[in-house]
């Protein structure tokens, strides 16, 4: 066990105060990009703890920070907002995000970005405002320049044009586009992918304006075979596509002759590693990867002489390197060990920058993240990053320069690079709050009694060792994603704001569970894939293992227990509260997958096969199917316009419980998506299911 103390004693304890922008928290830096051939870094950020994210600079050599844009407030007559003509619409909103993504040019003296439909480019320097390339009402995107910075290409809706920067010249070199594409390193020719047959398309409706409307969207559900994308290759001013075959996140060759790329059966138990020839579209295939259940995600990239690919897979049962010749051959393991290079959603995916490799990975703890760099014959590893929590980045490619994200319990995510703090995120308000201790405990799962790893965020005056006879209640959080992990020594863990809710429920006098129940990443394929063919199985035996942990404490109150997650914690809670009646006496359970059939293809494809394969693996990973079981208090929680896990999957169990006479409660929200984004929509939710919790636990 490890405790660890808080920050500092403070403030009050507000949701109004909490969770209104700007967060105390900040708004970490995002999107690390360096340029190729200078110690210039290029990223995403708010600097006073917004959503809007505006681009910076830093120059490592000078170690000057410059802000390249201010557009937050900024107002396009050209381009008006799409709900203008509505009153009703206008009247609520959403907040901006802000820049997405940029584009930087390999000698770093600009940067590309797009911006409400048009494109605009931007000296990295700081020296200029940025220039509007373009002004059309079509929407355009995604914007890429090539290595040398004379050329920009982006997408105008399936189609690439190329805009050459010297001469204003502008051609069109694809249609049909319907995924990114890429310059190759000499920028002649432009790598891209497109799909022969259009996916299913389905309907989100929005109920908020004077007229209901409703929007297509592209979504697949179980069952589904989408098409695959397909490869071509077509020069940069424009010529007759080479067609090269399936592939996804492809990757040119340094010396611009071929494509590398990993295609993944319909089945998700096979991945196959091809190369193709840009000139011919003649394939080979380097190297397979299969599994029994579902192949590991993968990290593949040339070496900088392109003799080699590195990639990564889980041949011991660890997401480990491995590099194999570039020509064909054997392949090499680089890294070994009970541990795995990281795959977090926070992370950055492994380099080789000059003549090592580096990468992120739980070598030190599956509660850290440490920043490592290796030979690739595997010998010579050290340790770059020094402070004890989660540390990811990228590396100049060069090697030369390295950027870090950092944290810790008491820190968020913020930048340095090569030591130098560059962004101070927090707020001056931050160390105000006595943020909770945290505890890191393990136990074994009911089921199999395999050991679950988890963390206590402990409230005011809670003494594990003090034997006074009180009894706490306790709520427990079950991240999202289905996989990642929470149980980190990291300020914010899986997501910030629903940490910094767990924090303030700590506050509140609630003893926080948060786990990283089967599935969660980071320890190994057996973990990661033990929900094969049963979500809500195991890993509900991990959460109940949780519920035996607490009980042998002695001091919590077993009959004031609550849950809550969102999304995939949704659906856990409403498992627990199905399958468990009587262990939890409330459950807040946030935009939860009901019935797995309506979920796309990808995931459920992976981990229950589909439908007609399988119905009952389905069946008995669906919480619809188990709701007449329901005895405790349910609040359920969605936005309508979720275009990840959809309000039909909420709808029908309401439906459901309705027929089958069983108590619950519910709010939905108009206009959020499934991550919610207003102030006063978090606030609302976040307080309802307060009093929802002070209703049945206290």
């Amino acid at each position: 066990m490890l405790l660890l103390g808080p920050v500092v004693a403070g403030a009050p304890w507000s949701i109004e105060s909490l969770f209104s922008r700007p967060y105390v928290w900040g708004t970490p830096p995002q999107n690390l990009t360096w340029a190729k051939s200078a110690p210039r870094l290029v990223f995403l950020w708010n600097e006073s703890g917004r959503r809007f994210l505006d681009l910076y600079a830093y120059d490592a050599a000078a170690k000057q920070r410059v802000r390249l844009t201010a557009l937050e407030f900024v107002k396009d007559e050209f381009n008006p907002p799409a709900d203008d003509n509505d009153e009703r619409l206008k009247s609520h909103r959403l907040p901006d995000a802000g820049l997405t993504a940029f584009s930087l040019s390999g000698d770093g003296t600009r940067a590309a970005f797009a911006w409400k439909g048009d494109i605009y480019w931007v000296p990295a320097d700081g020296s200029a405002k940025p220039f509007r390339l373009t002004q059309t009402r079509a929407n355009e995107g995604a914007p890429k320049l090539s290595p040398d910075g004379n050329q920009l290409a982006y997408f105008r809706g399936g189609e690439i044009f190329v805009h050459d920067l010297r001469t204003g010249a502008v051609v069109q070199v694809a249609d049909g586009a319907t995924a990114g594409f890429q310059f190759s390193p000499n920028g002649a020719r432009v790598l891209y992918a497109a799909s022969a047959t259009a996916g299913r398309s389905q309907m989100l409706p929005l109920y908020s304006g004077r007229f209901v409307s409703a929007r297509p969207f592209p979504r697949t559900v179980a069952g589904d075979e989408p098409a695959p994308s397909i490869l071509f290759v077509v020069p940069a001013k424009g010529g007759k596509p080479v067609r090269l075959g399936e592939g996804a996140s492809p990757d040119w060759s340094p010396d611009s002759k071929e494509v590398l790329a990993r295609v993944v059966s319909q089945d998700r138990k096979k991945a196959t590693f091809r190369i193709y020839d840009a000139e011919t579209g003649k394939a080979r295939v380097l190297h397979e990867d299969s599994d029994t259940r579902w192949v590991a995600q993968s990290f593949f990239m040339w070496s900088p002489d392109g003799k080699w690919v590195a990639l990564t897979k889980d041949a011991d049962g660890f997401i480990h390197l491995h590099r194999i010749p570039a020509a064909g051959g054997k392949l090499e393991q680089i890294t070994r060990g009970n541990w795995e290079i990281d795959t977090e959603r926070f992370g950055f995916a492994p380099q080789w920058a000059g003549e090592r490799l580096y990468y992120a990975s739980t070598e030190a703890g599956t509660n850290e993240r440490q920043f490592y760099s290796i030979l690739p014959d595997g010998n010579g590893k050290q340790r770059i990053s020094r402070r004890e929590g989660v540390n990811v980045g990228v590396v100049s490619h060069d090697g030369r320069n390295i950027a870090l994200l950092e944290a810790d319990l008491r820190m968020p995510l913020d930048l340095f690079v090569n030591g130098e703090r560059v962004t101070v995120s927090t707020r001056p308000d931050f160390g105000a709050y006595k943020w909770p201790e945290t505890k890191f405990v393990e136990f074994p799962s009911r089921g199999d009694k395999a050991i679950v790893k988890a963390k206590m965020l402990l409230p005011p005056g809670y003494d594990p060792s003090r034997k006074d006879g009180k009894k706490w209640p306790s709520v427990f959080f079950v991240h999202g994603a289905g996989i990642a992990s929470s149980v980190l020594k990291q300020w914010g863990s899986y997501q910030d704001v629903r940490f910094a809710y767990n924090a303030y429920l700590a506050s509140q006098g609630y003893v926080i569970m948060d786990l990283d129940y089967r599935g969660s990443s980071g320890y190994g394929r057996e973990w990661r894939t033990g929900v094969y063919l049963h979500m809500g199985g195991p890993d509900l035996g991990d959460v109940l293992g949780a519920v035996d942990y607490v009980k042998e404490l002695g001091n919590i109150d077993m009959g004031k227990l609550g849950i809550w997650g969102v999304s995939y914690g949704g659906f856990m809670t409403n498992m627990a509260m199905f399958l468990a009646p009587g262990v939890f006496k409330a459950g807040s359970s946030w935009a939860a997958v009901n019935d797995w059939e309506n979920y796309n293809h990808a995931y459920t494809r992976e981990r229950l096969t589909t439908p007609a394969e399988n119905p009952e693996a389905y069946r008995r990973s669906s919480p619809i199917t188990f709701s007449h079981n329901l005895r405790d208090h349910l609040l359920l929680v969605h936005g309508m316009v979720d275009s990840n896990v959809l309000f039909q999957d909420t709808v029908q169990l309401t439906e459901k419980l309705i027929q089958e006479g069983r108590p619950f409660e519910e709010i939905f929200y108009p206009e959020e998506d499934h991550g919610f984004v207003r102030d006063e929509t978090w606030i609302d939710a976040l307080k309802r299911t307060t009093a929802f919790f002070e209703k049945h636990l206290r």
